[in-house]
């Protein structure tokens, strides 16, 4: 992939997702918060067209006239505050529009990750997380762990969600559409005003656990996680960098979690927990997986279906 078509790609990626959240707000008439994303991100939205223009060779699909008449028009409704109009041309035609070009460019290029990265980011887990084992250090097998039933995919939007097995069983751990937005409102859902602090079990690939960050930056968050190969998967293949560089937020590695059953034995108002599902059924430990069964009421309604 080259510089420029990559630069494409990873804008398109925080404007589909600051986007999503901008309809997300004008469907609630918070125009103020769906109004400061837009603002900031009509240049970057010009930017990539002018980059798709420059770069008309490789995204001969795309219709320049349409893509200029598109942006006027999310102009034109800015600007006569016709917000209901402005949240549809959003949602239809500039998501839509910036999910094809992830999608043209994911069909053109293979899936592949920076080794530098990856080890920058083993790094930084190692010398901020809690508990996670040396043998992490080493460079990634991905075909031990394709063997395992670990695989990742791009999604429409360009993020990459994960596939694993346990049990027999295979499931997704995030979307395969629309990430942020799927993360976005499980930490809207998740967010309590009165809560300083939140322990999650279940990474993932830490999407949910970077929309919780931005909606309560003043929280503390502690997830744990009881599976190694999803936190290699998550170094090498997503960007984790910022939150394993921020105080508010600790990784635990525990894999029968018992660390996690000794801090729920003590917890206080302040404090809540949550369960990011599919990484529950990710647990590899009998016990683990029973102590989750008899603290969380609603799994017993999933079971029960």
């Amino acid at each position: 992939m080259t510089e420029s078509i990559q630069d494409i790609f990873e804008h398109n990626i925080k404007l589909i997702g600051d986007m999503e959240k901008a309809v997300y707000y004008f469907r609630e008439q918070q125009y103020d918060k769906a109004l400061y994303l837009l603002a900031h991100s009509i240049d970057q939205i010009k930017l990539v067209i002018e980059a798709i223009i420059t770069n008309r060779e490789y995204f001969n699909l795309v219709d320049t006239k349409s893509m200029l008449e598109m942006l006027t028009g999310i102009l034109d409704s800015k600007k006569n505050k016709d917000f209901v109009l402005l949240a549809d041309l959003l949602e239809l035609q500039l998501i839509n529009f910036l999910i094809g070009v992830q999608e043209l460019i994911i069909s053109k290029e293979e899936i592949i990750y920076d080794e530098d990265t990856y080890k920058e980011n083993i790094a930084l887990l190692m010398e901020n997380g809690i508990g996670f084992p040396k043998e992490m250090q080493e460079p990634i097998n991905t075909t031990k762990l394709l063997e395992s039933g670990y695989r990742v995919e791009f999604t429409s939007c360009g993020q990459m969600t994960l596939v694993a097995e346990n049990e027999g069983f295979k499931f997704y751990f995030h979307t395969n559409s629309r990430i942020q937005l799927e993360a976005f409102l499980l930490a809207r859902n998740w967010k309590q005003k009165e809560k300083k602090r939140y322990l999650i079990y279940g990474f993932g690939m830490g999407y949910h656990v970077q929309e919780l960050h931005r909606l309560a930056e003043e929280a503390e968050i502690d997830i744990y996680e009881s599976d190694c190969n999803v936190m290699q998967l998550a170094c090498a293949f997503t960007d984790i960098k910022e939150l394993l560089l921020k105080k508010q937020i600790k990784l635990i590695y525990d894999p029968e979690l018992k660390i996690l059953r000794e801090r729920l034995a003590n917890m206080q108002e302040t404090e809540e927990f949550f369960v990011h599902y599919p990484s529950y059924q990710n647990i590899r430990s009998s016990e683990g997986k029973e102590f989750l069964d008899n603290k969380l009421s609603w799994l017993k309604a999933i079971e029960a279906c």
